[in-house]
């Protein structure tokens, strides 16, 4: 009831009917709200401080992307108004978008791989000058190679990562032409609750409070880690198609950001002690494990895949059944053996990889065969 009254404080003369709490985030409040015509909203105030940080950082998000609105294929939130609760913390009332969080497991490609692919090509494709003024942190390849290879080393401290997944995280993060992108606005939290569908399209995105200038790959990592493979494959031709200027080791980037997501939840679940949890990161990790010994992972360095620009090229001469036959065709991958990995044995290696951004048309197209497609 607090809650209500706050968002009827934060936008005067809207009469709300129904209410529902949501306790999805420990960090800040949320209340959803319906109106007397129907019309839906969210009120959300910080419940910590780490909460007051990610909600102020959320409101400004929003109302920078919605300056960009008319260029997006999908929905963005809308700050309503404001206001402060009796110990001064500040709630923000925004529009509750419409549509349902998406199944990855019952989403084959199709319509929905087309429209995710499509809607993330256009949010890439925004000019990162349009956002400079909502101070968002900006990540280049060595911050991210950075990032990346100490988490690797954390996790190799754990003792509870098989070998040989450390091993072939270690040799994509040794292959610094994985690493070459140009950096992109990116949402950096999608999830099933991010995504808003309806039917098999792709009609809004949510949680902005994680937007950042960096690798638009690691927009992807939810579908590849979530969605079937044919799927993901999908949606990777479908955004290559629509946006051209994409670095042709993108979706090994994607993979391997999912991949290592596995490890981060690890040390996320060793750091709050719940034993239940590490071991279900644990089984995470060794079905992984699993999976890479039987072959069915796709290596991940940046020659194993052939250049999206020529897979993007086939789309509209291909059926469906070309096209799924060419998605599925698997490569066989090799079990490397597993040696320490440290960030300065690495960062020897890519000092200086910035001085080096390839421009967009810098990817050779080159010919080749559908059947031949990953």
């Amino acid at each position: 009831m607090i809650l209500a009254a706050l968002a009827a404080d934060a936008s005067p003369g809207k009469n709300f009917r129904h209410y529902l709490k949501v306790d999805s985030n420990p960090d800040v409040e949320t209340l959803r709200l319906w109106s007397a015509d129907g019309q839906s909203y969210e009120f959300k105030i910080p419940a910590n401080s780490a909460g007051i940080s990610e909600l102020a950082t959320e409101q400004m998000v929003v109302q920078s992307m919605r300056r960009l609105a008319s260029r997006l294929p999908f929905e963005i939130p809308e700050v309503l108004g404001q206001t402060r609760d009796s110990d001064g913390s500040t709630g923000v009332l925004f529009t509750l978008l419409e549509g349902s969080s998406p199944d990855l497991s019952r989403l084959g490609p199709g319509a929905f791989s087309k429209s995710f692919g499509e809607a993330l090509a256009a949010l890439h494709s925004l000019p990162v000058e349009a956002i400079a003024d909502a101070g968002l942190p900006q990540y280049d390849s060595a911050a991210i190679l950075h990032q990346k290879v100490s988490e690797l080393d954390r996790m190799a401290a754990t003792g509870k990562v098989p070998a040989a997944l450390l091993s072939r995280w270690e040799q994509a993060l040794e292959d610094i032409g994985l690493f070459r992108f140009h950096a992109t606005i990116t949402h950096g939290g999608l999830s099933s609750e991010a995504v808003l569908i309806n039917g098999q399209q792709v009609v809004g995105l949510t949680n902005w409070n994680a937007l950042s200038i960096g690798d638009p790959a690691e927009d992807f990592r939810w579908l590849s880690g979530g969605a079937l493979p044919s799927t993901f494959e999908d949606a990777m031709l479908h955004y290559r198609a629509a946006r051209p200027s994409a670095d042709e080791n993108f979706a090994q980037r994607a993979m391997l950001y999912s991949e290592l997501e596995l490890g981060t939840w690890l040390l996320h679940c060793l750091a709050v002690g719940d034993v239940e949890q590490i071991k279900q990161a644990e089984e995470l990790l060794a079905e992984l494990k699993d999976n890479l010994e039987a072959g069915n992972l796709k290596d991940l360095t940046a020659t194993s895949f052939v250049g999206l620009t020529a897979a993007a090229a086939i789309i509209p001469a291909a059926t469906p059944t070309q096209e799924l036959a060419a998605i599925e065709t698997e490569e066989e991958s090799q079990q490397p053996q597993f040696e320490e990995v440290t960030a300065a044995s690495i960062f020897d290696e890519v000092e200086g990889i910035d001085a080096e951004e390839s421009s967009d048309g810098e990817n050779e197209i080159k010919e080749t065969n559908p059947d031949e497609l990953f």
